[in-house]
């Protein structure tokens, strides 16, 4: 099989090595979430990616960092930094497999997005296969049981606002480049999670500024590579990557934590992976996410 050398350029290596940056980053975390609470730790990870983000910016000059859709990048800050927020906490307090795993069950929200919000049609398909996949984050959850965690719950909350940061960075991607649309997301959560150091504040050691700082890098690196991947291509090229950084977050959480899901949240994976790859693959997802840009 040949594989188009636009989509290995522009996708498939992009979206890998996105997923890669991001396994490290939930690894990177979980170490430091050991001495720092979650909303400390999203502030660190946003200002340390300011500063990396700002050398590649400044010298293009204030026309690139213009933009007619300034409210829409304030949107998607608040909205990445509860995701962010929501998905430190879950490593913190749950294993890296299952809070990586609800962290990517987004598809199942942009599905519920696009039929809810956006009017889009509900087919026999599309349905079965959303009620599949929240099946399995009954699995991941547990509900009703005594291994059901608050921590599980705020997890998944992170795909949600994950897949909302999703449509945005696709709706603005006619006329936002990548840079700028990662330099307004580091400016805007930067002032939002410093707000809450006010109150959460912790006097980080140097270890952990220097376990922040690869976790920044990594982010910033991921988060450039997939906005990268999902502005050239559409999602059903893209999104199956997503779960190269929960196989990835397994595999770390098993040899660092001894962390190995329960069968239930094994069933529960198998189910979310297959019900968000049925989703994308048949095109479930917002139009504004479909669209690809002009060339």
């Amino acid at each position: 099989m040949q594989i188009d050398r636009r989509y290995l350029i522009h996708g498939l290596l992009p979206a890998f090595f996105s997923a890669c940056c991001f396994a490290v980053m939930a690894v990177c975390i979980k170490i430091a979430s050991s001495e720092l609470p979650a909303v400390q730790l999203v502030f660190l990870r946003s200002i340390i990616g300011l500063i990396i983000i700002l050398p590649f910016v400044l010298p293009r000059g204030i026309d690139f960092v213009k933009t007619p859709v300034l409210h829409l990048h304030m949107l998607r800050g608040f909205i990445s930094l509860c995701a962010m927020t929501c998905f430190f906490y879950a490593i913190s307090h749950v294993g890296l497999s299952e809070s990586t795993l609800l962290n990517a069950s987004s598809p199942l929200f942009v599905g519920l997005l696009a039929f809810s919000i956006l009017k889009e049609k509900v087919t026999k398909h599309s349905a079965v296969a959303l009620v599949v996949g929240f099946i399995g984050v009954c699995f991941i959850l547990k509900p009703g049981t005594i291994l059901f965690t608050f921590a599980a719950l705020i997890g998944l909350c992170s795909g949600f606002f994950i897949a909302c940061a999703k449509i945005l960075v696709r709706y603005m991607a006619n006329t936002e480049p990548v840079l700028r649309t990662v330099f307004y997301f580091s400016i805007f959560s930067t002032i939002y999670s410093s707000i809450l150091m006010i109150w959460f504040w912790q006097t980080p050691t140097m270890f952990d500024v220097s376990i922040m700082v690869l976790a920044a890098i990594c982010a910033t690196g991921g988060q450039t590579l997939l906005t990268y991947s999902f502005t050239h291509n559409e999602a059903v090229t893209v999104a199956p990557f997503t779960y190269v950084t929960v196989m990835m977050a397994t595999l770390f959480g098993w040899i660092g934590w001894h962390e190995l899901p329960d069968v239930g949240s094994s069933v529960g994976a198998i189910l979310i992976i297959g019900s968000c790859l049925s989703l994308t693959i048949q095109g479930k997802l917002p139009n504004p996410w479909k669209q690809k840009p002009p060339e």
